[in-house]
């Protein structure tokens, strides 16, 4: 890491002579007076002060032993060994004492007979373990002390401090976040001198105070909006650089970023915005971490969204500290776009079983379960499987293939091994309650692009259960919140009452609709995935206090969404779970579960997907399994692959807004079952189904189970073989059905045209025309030959 000379040598040499009159404070001076303001970090009056020397062995990995007791003589500082060549590296831990301060100063001793040739460079890592270094040739005093001053603040200090292994200058957070410093000594590129003695550290130190200076003025850089001609419905980010000083960038008390845009329809829309730090993004790394590279200063950013075209005003307001400011208003003009603008997602006025756009049309949509880009319960359930973790690469594949077969709506959660913002420090970005893990929200940012590009909708998911619950799949012993980890909470069901609780998941709240809400690809915000399985028993959900917290915490992000998306929360098992306290909420507005049987097998997988639609219906909102296949624990490979069909056209015929997302998505790839959905987007895509009646019903022979939608003029079926998906033995054959008759009855009068579809392939096989006649209002109609299910139409023909 000390490879590049900071300074190159013609600037050396007039630094050696300045250093002699003592007046460059960037790279080195002869100590002459303590500066006006100072504070001690090591004056080695009380030993070696936890400085440590560090090694590498030829594997490259790091070894470090504290200095010895000896390494420090009164009043001389700290004594550590050089050798040339070679590294001679000597580190110490530091935590926030750097926060305030103009520079950070440490006075040299070098030896009179160290090579002209020895370079020090001195470094910093920072929590996220990304190195900066200022590395200088030694200057030519030798037996006295030399003192170089190091800035911590900007410009200078991004100037000086050059990062290696990554490409995030110095910048007003990294003081914060500093948790290492140290130098190392070595020859410069190329040189051959040799020694063995010793160097002295005499002191370090910090000097000159920012407290209470105003920001410089060119502390805001770079701001404007991109693009310039945005298109309605479309992104249009406003982004600057602040290279003021800046406490905590995710705390509105202590930085605020208020933007009002007037739209040419004499509307106002207030938007916040939010710190971002960006990344390079190497897809060839399947890693969740490794494939990205900081990159860039860090910038505040307001995203917004045209609802109209024309020309639109921003204003912008600054708020940091006392500090307040407006910047200059930015003008753009949105264009029309070249399709229809559908809106934002609603609860559909026409029938609230559904969803639908702003604009009228209904949602149309077939779902998938992919939370995160790894399932360890696929892992465990098919041993044998080649499937693998690719990590943030995987959505890239995935959703181009998903698009491909129809799939438009996909679940995914802010879980701490994925897209959480908020965890304890096991990776990089992750800094505990309150800190925004600047990692996982560019990878939600690539996700959502990637939605965007390919017509995905996203529900998004804030918190999973085992992060507030003991049950199952605990991770209360390592969440941040508890006290344990240096957070405030003794017990995980304080989440729901503590006031600093609450409070921070409205700052969680604040950053996440700042960040994404302005995307009419945000499906919906689910608060928790299986509610029920937070706390310590079974029954805590249904407390009073669970519900107040949906209230509020539903109620808050509405009140910040200037879209309005969406709100949900889940239960685990099925709608027998869902307690009412909490669906009855305005704030919720419509609900998921999941359809795992406990016994009963597939059978009970349909009964449980049709039950929730009722449950819905009775609390006139949607419902939307968005987990099933299996039990909680599976089941068999073979039943699972007949489940993921049963379940999505069972939805459909249900009357569920969208039909269910299968959890186990790794087996639909792996085993490349995408052929179930397109059958099913080819039916039902131009069916409104909205106002259709659903009704099922059993023929005994052969042994079929028969699923109805109604609506006015037409009638859709679906039938199964019961004998076929609903066996209890594995591999058992499908039958080939010929000469099937089954009865349609109560159809008003007239002329129908009747479709029989091939529901493997998604095509129509045979096309008939019936009479009604309201004497027997009826028909009786032959299938075609068919095996496992089959479907049919009946559309009546306008007079």
């Amino acid at each position: 890491m000390y490879k590049t000379p900071l300074i190159p040598a013609p600037v050396r040499k007039r630094l050696a002579r300045t250093v002699l009159i003592g007046t460059w404070l960037a790279a080195a001076q002869i100590l002459t007076a303590a500066p006006p303001s100072r504070k001690a970090l090591f004056s080695f009056a009380k030993g070696p002060e936890k400085w440590s020397s560090r090694t590498y062995g030829d594997d490259g990995k790091p070894s470090v032993a504290a200095l010895p007791a000896t390494a420090v003589k009164p009043g001389e500082g700290l004594t550590v060994a050089v050798k040339l060549p070679g590294k001679n590296e000597y580190v110490a831990p530091i935590a926030r004492e750097l926060v305030g301060w103009e520079s950070l100063n440490i006075e040299v001793v070098f030896p009179e007979n160290l090579p002209s040739s020895a370079v020090i460079a001195f470094f910093t890592k920072d929590w996220d373990h990304l190195w900066r270094q200022v590395r200088v040739q030694v200057p030519d005093e030798r037996g006295v002390p030399v003192r170089f001053s190091l800035p911590l603040t900007s410009p200078m200090a991004e100037l000086r401090w050059k990062p290696f292994g990554h490409e995030r200058p110095w910048h007003p957070m990294t003081a914060g976040q500093i948790t290492e410093f140290g130098c190392c000594l070595e020859l410069d590129t190329g040189a051959t001198d040799t020694f063995t003695g010793t160097v002295v550290l005499k002191e370090v130190w910090l000097a000159g105070t920012t407290a209470g200076q105003p920001p410089p003025a060119d502390a805001v850089r770079n701001y404007g909006a991109n693009p310039s001609h945005p298109t309605v419905g479309k992104l249009c980010e406003l982004s600057f650089e602040w290279h003021g000083s800046m406490a905590d960038p995710f705390d509105p008390r202590k930085a605020r970023v208020t933007t009002s845009v007037k739209r040419p329809d004499g509307k106002e829309d207030v938007l916040q915005g939010f710190y971002f730090e960006d990344f390079l993004y190497n897809p060839g790394i399947e890693d969740m971490t490794k494939c990205l590279t900081p990159y860039g200063h860090p910038l505040f950013k307001v995203r917004y969204t045209p609802m109209v075209p024309g020309k639109h005003t921003a204003q912008t307001t600054l708020k940091f500290g006392l500090w307040q400011k407006p910047l200059p208003a930015l003008t753009f003009d949105a264009a029309a776009p070249t399709e229809p603008f559908r809106g934002y997602l609603r609860i559909d006025k026409k029938d609230s079983r559904f969803l639908a756009w702003d604009n009228g049309d209904p949602l149309w949509g077939i779902g998938m379960n992919v939370r995160s880009p790894f399932d360890t319960r696929y892992v465990a359930t098919v041993p044998y499987t080649q499937w693998r973790d690719e990590g943030l690469p995987l959505y890239d594949r995935l959703f181009a293939t998903l698009s491909e077969n129809h799939i438009n709506v996909v679940e995914v959660w802010m879980c701490s091994w994925w897209l959480a913002l908020e965890w304890i420090n096991d990776a990089p970005g992750f800094h505990g309650v309150g800190h925004m893990n600047q990692y996982r929200a560019w990878m939600l940012d690539h996700i959502l692009r990637k939605a965007e590009q390919y017509g995905i909708s996203l529900i998004l998911v804030f918190n999973n259960h085992g992060k507030f619950g003991t049950m199952y799949d605990t991770e209360w012993a390592r969440n941040p919140f508890n006290t344990k980890n240096g957070g405030f909470l003794n017990s995980c069901e304080e989440y729901f009452t503590d006031a600093r609780a609450k409070a921070a998941f409205k700052k969680l709240a604040d950053y996440v609709v700042a960040r994404w809400g302005y995307s009419p690809n945000i499906m919906a915000w689910k608060l928790f995935t299986e509610v029920d399985l937070t706390g310590t028993s079974y029954t805590f959900y249904t407390t009073p206090p669970v519900t107040d917290w949906h209230r509020e915490m539903g109620r808050y992000i509405k009140s910040i969404d200037l879209h309005d998306h969406l709100i949900t929360t889940h239960w685990m098992l099925s709608y027998k779970r869902i307690n009412s306290s909490i669906a009855e909420l305005p704030e919720v507005d419509f609900l998921t579960t999941d359809a795992y049987y406990q016994g009963g097998g597939s059978q009970q997988m349909l009964a449980l997907i049709r039950g929730g639609h009722a449950y819905g219906v009775s609390k006139r909102k949607p419902l939307l399994v968005t987990e099933f296949g299996g039990s909680p624990y599976a089941d068999n490979m073979e039943n699972l692959m007949k489940q993921a069909h049963l379940g999505v056209w069972t939805g459909f015929f249900c009357g569920s807004p969208v039909p269910p997302l299968f959890w186990w998505f790794a087996l639909v790839d792996e085993k490349d079952m995408y052929g179930i959905y397109p059958p099913l987007h080819r039916f039902g895509v131009d069916e409104d189904r909205r106002g259709m009646k659903t009704a099922v019903r059993t023929i005994t022979s052969p042994a079929l189970a028969l699923s109805e939608l109604r609506g006015s003029g037409r009638v859709l079926i679906w039938g199964i073989d019961s004998e076929y998906y609903f066996a209890k033995q594995e591999n058992v054959p499908a039958k080939e059905h010929a000469g099937v008759q089954i009865d349609v009855t109560a159809l008003k009068p007239g002329r129908y045209d009747v479709e029989f579809w091939d529901v493997a392939s998604g095509e129509v096989t045979k096309r008939e025309s019936v009479n009604v006649k309201a004497s027997a209002p009826g028909v009786h109609l032959t299938l075609p030959p068919f095996q496992k299910d089959f479907a049919l139409k009946l559309i009546k023909r306008n007079p």
